[in-house]
Formats: structure tokens, C-alpha cells, sequence
């Protein structure tokens, strides 16, 4: 009976994690649709695929996710825990989940301005509440959030500002590759900065909701 119950836990938990990784990836999508730029952990990706239009959002997020993985293989070496490489199919799935977003929100075309800044804020609001599905999950992490994690517990450095240093990074690269690929800057607007500023507070607002609930039950 508790080897049942216990594989009922693990695959609520996976349920959960999966759902959380495609609401994120829709969130993503939507921000995207918005015409303002995308969140910053996309960005790279994003761009990419605007430079390259071979390339689609998903295969450029799958890359990208795979090297997220790939640093932290770099930074722990033989301290790597195996189990975690369950992060590279969850790298595929994510880029899957991406361009099946893209492809749900095709819909969404941008206009008017406030049109365009309420499909950031929205997205970026979806977006958070796919990362606290995840975190409340309790299962795993995602590639970039396992990178920024290992590198937090390697130095020791205080963990908000590797992060904004993390998502920051991320931008100048995506910025990088804009400016190389196409001579100009795509991809990346004031929706970018909204959504780095807004997606935390939205995942925290959700996780708060979702631990209370769990605590009320």
C-alpha cells in the first residue's frame, strides 16, 4: 500500500512538473507575441530564430537549455550528480512545448501598443505561474535554474544577484547575436525588461498561493 501511494505521489509530481513546464513555455510565447521583446531566459533563443528563421524558437530553446546543462556538468565534474541528467530530456520536451506554444498563440497578433504591453504583462504572469507549478512540484529544475543553483551553492555568492547577473548575461548574448547576425538589435524591447522585472514576483505570488492552499488542506 505505501509503494502505491508513494507511486501515486511521483507521478503527481511528475504531472505537475510537465504542466508547469507548458504553462511556462506558453507564458513565454505569449510575451513573445507581444512584439516587445521575451523574457530573458529566452532571449538567446528568441533571437536566433530571428536571425535564422531555419531555426525554430524550440530547437534554439533545446540548444540552449542542453548548454545550461552542459555548465553545470563543467562546474561540478565528477561532483555532477547522474540522476540529473534527467534535465536533458526535459530540455527536449521544453523545446517541444515552445514551438507547440508559438504555434497555440499564432493567434495573438500584436497592435496597439497597450495591446502589445498586455500581452508582456500577461504572458509574464503565466509564465510565473508555470515556474511556481514546477518549484511546487518538488521534483526536479529546469536546465537554466539548475545552472544558476550550482553555481549558487559552488561560490557561495548571494543568490539574487547571480540570478539578475545570470538573466543579464543572457540578454547581452542574445544582444550579441542580434547585432553579429543581422546588424541591428531584434528581439529585444522594453518587454524584455518588463518581463524580467514581473516574472519573479509573479511566481512568488502563485508559490505563496499554492503553499497556503496546501497547508489549509
Amino acid at each position: 500500500m505505501e509503494k502505491l501511494q508513494g507511486t501515486k505521489k511521483y507521478a503527481l509530481k511528475t504531472f505537475l512538473f510537465v504542466l508547469g513546464m507548458f504553462i511556462s513555455c506558453y507564458g513565454i510565447a505569449m510575451t513573445t507575441r507581444g512584439d516587445l521583446g521575451t523574457s530573458p531566459i529566452s532571449s538567446p533563443a528568441y533571437v536566433t530564430s530571428l536571425v535564422n528563421p531555419k531555426i525554430t524558437f524550440g530547437m534554439a530553446t533545446f540548444v540552449l537549455n542542453a548548454l545550461f546543462l552542459l555548465g553545470q556538468i563543467c562546474i561540478l565534474r565528477k561532483k555532477f550528480p547522474p540522476i540529473q541528467l534527467v534535465q536533458l530530456p526535459i530540455a527536449f520536451l521544453t523545446g517541444v512545448f515552445m514551438d507547440l506554444s508559438m504555434y497555440l498563440t499564432s493567434m495573438l497578433h500584436s497592435g496597439a501598443y497597450w495591446w502589445n504591453m498586455t500581452l508582456v504583462v500577461g504572458g509574464s504572469l503565466i509564465l510565473g505561474l508555470g515556474l511556481a507549478t514546477t518549484i511546487y512540484a518538488n521534483l526536479t529544475y529546469m536546465p537554466g535554474d539548475g545552472l544558476v543553483k550550482v553555481i549558487f551553492e559552488t561560490t557561495g555568492w548571494n543568490f539574487g544577484k547571480i540570478k539578475v547577473s545570470f538573466d543579464s548575461t543572457l540578454v547581452l548574448i542574445a544582444l550579441a547575436i542580434s547585432v553579429v547576425g543581422v546588424h541591428s538589435i531584434v528581439g529585444l524591447r522594453e518587454g524584455t525588461l518588463v518581463s524580467a522585472l514581473t516574472v519573479g514576483f509573479f511566481a512568488d505570488m502563485f508559490l505563496r498561493i499554492m503553499q497556503y492552499k496546501k497547508e489549509d488542506s
